[in-house]
């Protein structure tokens, strides 16, 4: 039995928090192991989900009644919080380790996602058991900046964890960490201790569509031409601000619907800025992967605009980018972390500046303009933006 430790795990089917770790978990279960999943969350009663693990929740509550690892998400909320929020953080992590320890005894071994605190918490609950720890991002930032940072770094790799990272990118800031002053390594056989191996996508949603399924989606959506989508929770590095930007420069004959599936505390104000610049924007809210499939497979390009945070956070190997090309959907992206290796291989991906709306909005003309079968802006696409539209939502 493998026991998987995680902050963010999907609570409901339209939860994007945690959806690649369901992923993984499925992942798991398809090749005969059985799971149990320790997760954030409300309620004391285990929970069976459609992916066939069992899943505790281990409880998380914050001042003012916000959800430390969902919503806004855990970076965010720690650093918005201060104490109020450290310290059910620390509270959350003790709760985290007690609830591996009662089921330790029955696992043949651990994984985790982010290092801290779930990587920490399986190296003091799992003993000598075989331990897979995942880095995809905040959790790196975090030792950069914790003042006993690099002591932590330094913990997990002695204490014998397999460390995974999604990208090349985290991996070589988490070996910066480990570092003496002179830059040198006292640790033998690093190299191979620390491997970058991205996770994988759920081949069952995120695929080739046959031909005609295009159109039909389209159709079912409800989607006008063009349509420029951005998948991920409603936050500053996700830089969904200057995708609206970008899109209010081009046009008004040339300027595409855009929809963003998630949700998040920039709501209102992404709502406010399109309306005062005249940009059809679409939110729907939380919405179930499927449906995340299908309107990747509908849509004409994905942006995904993430930032660098003044912290110097960034993302680590975004899985909507990673989705959207599985499914043939062209990228513009922005040139951070991991979605700069993609660009290494043969993809329909391009990259521009971080925080530059001209540079973007450039891209998002000249992508949309390549795609065979939306080519050019005519009249009759304008009043094809039917009045019936389920993406609406503002």
């Amino acid at each position: 039995m493998t026991g998987v430790l995680t902050t963010s795990y999907p609570r409901h089917p339209g939860d994007l928090a945690g959806a690649f770790v369901r992923d993984r978990v499925r992942e798991l279960v398809r090749a005969g192991e059985t799971v149990d999943v320790i997760a954030a969350g409300d309620g004391a009663e285990p929970e069976c989900g459609d992916d066939g693990a069992a899943v505790t929740r281990v409880g998380f509550a914050v001042a003012g009644g916000a959800a430390l690892f969902y919503g806004a998400g855990g970076p965010e909320t720690l650093a918005r919080g201060g104490a109020a929020a450290w310290l059910p953080a620390a509270r959350f992590s003790a709760g985290l380790v007690a609830a591996a320890r009662e089921k330790v005894a029955r696992w043949s071994r651990i994984e985790s996602h982010w290092l801290l605190p779930c990587g920490l918490a399986a190296c003091v609950a799992g003993g000598r058991l075989d331990h897979r720890a995942y880095a995809h991002s905040g959790d790196v930032a975090l030792l950069e900046r914790l003042p006993f940072g690099r002591a932590l770094a330094r913990a997990l790799v002695f204490r014998g964890a397999e460390l995974v990272f999604v990208s090349e990118d985290l991996r070589r800031r988490f070996r910066r960490l480990l570092a003496r002053a002179d830059g040198s390594h006292d640790i033998d056989g690093l190299d191979r201790r620390l491997r970058v191996e991205a996770l994988a996508i759920d081949g069952e949603l995120f695929g080739l569509p046959p031909q005609g399924e295009r159109e039909r989606l389209r159709r079912r959506l409800a989607l006008p031409r063009p349509t420029v989508l951005a998948v991920g929770r409603l936050v500053p590095i996700k830089g969904h601000h200057g995708l609206v930007l970008a899109v209010g420069r081009l046009p008004a004959i040339e300027r595409p619907t855009l929809v963003i599936l998630g949700d998040g505390p920039e709501r209102n104000a992404l709502a406010q800025l399109a309306a005062r610049l005249g940009v059809d924007l679409r939110m729907p809210g939380a919405t179930p992967r499927a449906e995340v499939a299908a309107v990747m497979k509908a849509a004409d390009l994905l942006v995904h605009p993430s930032r660098r945070l003044p912290d110097g956070r960034t993302e680590g190997m975004p899985m909507a980018v990673r989705e959207a090309l599985a499914v043939g959907l062209p990228v513009v992206a922005t040139a951070l972390g991991g979605v700069v290796e993609l660009a290494a291989g043969p993809s329909e991906l391009a990259l521009v500046a971080p925080d530059d709306a001209v540079a973007l909005a450039l891209a998002v003309k000249v992508a949309l303009h390549r795609r065979p079968r939306y080519a050019c802006w005519e009249a009759r696409s304008c009043k094809e933006r039917v009045a019936a539209r389920p993406w609406s939502a503002k």
